[in-house]
């Protein structure tokens, strides 16, 4: 239960940080917008739009080298009407202007006439002209585009609106009410109403940059004012090229103010919603660019034909001074005229990019069930593996996104989606592991005194494999217990008899631990431990009887300890000695205790076998005993079968092992042979009353006493209690 809660905590991270993550996109400020934007672009630059076969556009640069030639800028209307005739005569399909002539030309001969400065130096000179008789520049250029195909354009500067351009084409629509779905017109530049009169076409040269961070990605192919919808300046410039009289707007038929596409004369162009063009780049294509100086000269007419003949020719600058420049999707700074420019381009040769209306909903509803899954996933599984699925899921997203650009130029932000699932997958990580390194600092508190590091190692990595609250399992339970406690707690003073116990009791911890046991408690000067639990442990019987071999050596090394050898013989108290009791069987283990306090613990007839079986030890005359059959490894060991013991409390007697060493020394012929020998004696053992024993076999025994020292006390409580066990083999 504890674990499943603790599992709990990364959902609920990823679930408050899905919520926030989805009220920020639906919000969608400043930074969000120009992160999807800087996607875009990402995308545009890794496959810029490839240069197109030979399309009809061209762009007439009022360039730094036509302002040193035919002056700075503003130029004389005249100058202008001068390159509208040369680019007409050279056969433009249409010439448009991204250009806005709001006012009066200031150089036109009419106008410097009538300057009241002017007037006065003429009366001084007694000279009397009549202004209306010299020139108007305006005039003359209004004339030179009046009946040709020529657009201009007006600009949306975000004032209130004091003009409205005029609509030079008619509109139809299809589908459900669009009139408010453009962008609103504000604060209108427009040209003089001479000049927008005589024109064929008039459009929007604006460029959406204020919801771009400045970067051109998109242009307003229609703008409205809430009862009218006005043409960009290249929508404009395609319909008077191809001679149409009406744009067609295709709304959705589901939707209000939801435009699909804009078709013009031959043309459709996809836009979005709103009435947007998504611009697809290709690196500033120079070729596109003619000087205006050159056109102007005359000169070059039979050269610059080709290049104009029957081409969308747009006149703009590239001059820094005049500052009409923009940033494109791909990095670069171009001039305001190659946006529009490109746009045709696309539009001519078909290369679209369109994002999905329902795009923004599914990136939404991806990051919620991506996320939501991701962290519940994060909560039940180790951290590396979360890292696994969230690396796969973020590229399975950016693969997805390249794709989708890459096949079929649709436009798919994976910015929020991979910024949605890291926040989630952090916030749920983090969170993941504030909760593990919990658990595992009360883990650590309840184990570390009581298993080997590399046990409670496992267990933290592993919490779901400990199972809290009891469970039966498959143990072996150990107990050691000094020997000859009362005559050593006779003859030391508490202070060195607490010393020397806990130094017994140390050795034996650190025997028990060195191969995987688990201390349960320490009972006086006794220990229990268990193995095969809190962690499942393969061959645990022999992990058991190994870390009795160790505690048997470990005592034996303390006793050749000097200082504590002195200490023991100084008070004539006896060598240090412990007996191990041991056995394997089915038990309880989980928390013990009450709710405030408890201990990870083991109960059942095994241990009380085990309790019971290290008593024996005494009656046997061995340090070591195993109660019931060896297993696995076990019988490997250096073994000798004691009978089958009557045990309190249980029906039958327990078959009783001691083990006299490791499994090199019960490997070696020497005691295989020893074993036999052994085992034919036991087999002579037939009388039920040992005083009839065979002085033979007495000293038989003794020659193997003489093989093996330390069971010269276990073969003379052997032969005392020959009657009393059922012979084994």
């Amino acid at each position: 239960m504890l674990n499943k809660l603790s599992n709990g905590w990364p959902a609920l991270a990823g679930v408050v940080m899905v919520a926030l993550l989805t009220l920020m996109r639906s919000v969608d400020p400043a930074p969000v917008s120009s992160l999807r934007g800087s996607g875009f672009d990402a995308l545009q630059r890794l496959w810029p739009r490839a240069m197109p076969e030979a399309q009809p556009v061209r762009i007439i640069d009022i360039d730094e080298t036509s302002l040193n030639e035919v002056g700075q800028w503003p130029w004389p209307r005249s100058t202008l009407a001068t390159l509208t005739n040369e680019l007409v005569d050279l056969g433009a399909a249409v010439v448009a202007y991204d250009i806005v002539f709001p006012e009066p030309d200031r150089m036109s001969p009419r106008r410097i006439l009538a300057a009241p400065e002017v007037q006065d130096a003429l009366k001084t000179a007694s000279a009397n002209l009549d202004a209306s008789v010299l020139p108007d520049n305006d005039e003359a250029f209004a004339s030179a585009i009046r009946g040709r195909p020529v657009v201009l354009a007006f600009a949306s500067s975000g004032a209130s609106i004091t003009a409205h351009p005029p609509i030079k084409a008619g509109f139809a629509q299809t589908g459900e009410d669009a009139l408010d779905a453009a962008p609103r017109l504000a604060g209108i530049t427009t040209n003089l109403p001479l000049l927008d009169a005589a024109a064929a076409g008039v459009g929007s040269m604006n460029v959406s940059l204020a919801s771009e961070g400045g970067v051109a990605r998109q242009i307003p192919f229609l703008l409205g004012d809430g009862s009218r919808l006005y043409p960009s300046l290249a929508a404009e410039a395609l319909r008077v090229a191809q001679g149409a009289e009406t744009l067609l707007v295709r709304a959705s038929p589901d939707t209000k103010n939801a435009i699909e596409s804009l078709v013009v004369g031959d043309l459709e162009i996809p836009l979005s919603e709103a009435g947007l063009f998504y611009v697809y780049y290709r690196p500033d294509p120079r070729d596109l660019y003619v000087p205006a100086a050159k056109v102007l000269s005359g000169k070059e007419r039979e050269a610059l034909r080709p290049l104009i003949e029957g081409h969308v020719v747009l006149v703009g600058t590239s001059a820094v001074g005049l500052l009409d420049v923009r940033t494109s999707a791909l990095g670069e700074t171009v001039p305001g005229v190659s946006v529009h420019a490109q746009a045709i381009e696309q539009v001519l040769s078909g290369a679209f990019l369109t994002r999905p209306e329902w795009a923004a909903g599914a990136e939404i509803l991806g990051v919620i069930i991506i996320g939501l899954g991701l962290s519940t996933f994060t909560g039940f599984v180790k951290p590396r593996n979360s890292i696994v699925a969230y690396a796969i899921i973020a590229a399975a997203i950016l693969a997805g996104t390249l794709y989708a650009f890459r096949s079929a130029s649709l436009l798919f932000d994976a910015t929020y989606p991979l910024l949605g699932i890291t926040l989630t997958f952090l916030a749920s990580i983090a969170m993941k592991l504030m909760v593990t390194d919990k658990q595992g600092r009360q883990l650590r508190g309840a184990f570390a005194q009581y298993v080997a590091p590399a046990v409670l190692e496992e267990i933290e990595n592993n919490p779901a494999s400990l199972k809290l609250g009891g469970e039966m399992r498959d143990v072996t339970v150990l107990f050691v217990d000094i020997e000859n406690f009362t005559p050593l707690s006779e003859k030391l003073d508490p202070v060195s008899l607490v010393k020397v116990v806990n130094r017994l009791l140390d050795a034996g911890s650190k025997a028990i631990l060195a191969e995987k046991g688990t201390i349960d408690k320490y009972i006086g000067d006794a220990i229990m431990a268990f193995w095969n639990a809190p962690i499942p442990l393969e061959d645990h019987q022999y992990h058991a009887a190994r870390a009795a071999i160790g505690i048997r050596e470990a005592v034996a090394a303390l006793n050749d300890d000097p200082d504590l050898h002195a200490l023991l013989t100084g008070r004539g108290a006896p060598r240090l000695a412990v007996r191990v009791g041991l056995t394997s069987g089915p038990a309880c283990v989980g928390n013990m205790g009450s709710s405030e306090r408890f201990d990870y613990s083991v109960l059942g007839e095994t241990v009380n076998t085990a309790a019971r079986t290290e008593a024996t030890c005494k009656n046997l005359g061995f340090d070591i005993a195993v109660a019931g059959e060896l297993r696995g490894k076990t019988d490997s060991l250096a073994w000798l079968y004691a009978g089958s013991l009557p045990m309190k409390g249980k029906s039958k007697a327990e078959p009783v092992y001691i083990i006299i060493d490791d499994e090199k020394h019960g490997a070696s012929p020497v005691f295989q042979q020893f074993r036999k020998t052994y085992n034919e004696l036991i087999e002579r053992l037939d009388v039920a009353d040992s005083k009839d024993i065979p002085d033979t076999i007495r000293i038989l025994f003794d020659e193997l006493a003489v093989q093996h020292p330390a069971l010269a006390h276990y073969f003379e409580k052997l032969v005392k209690r020959a009657g009393d066990f059922a012979l084994k083999t």
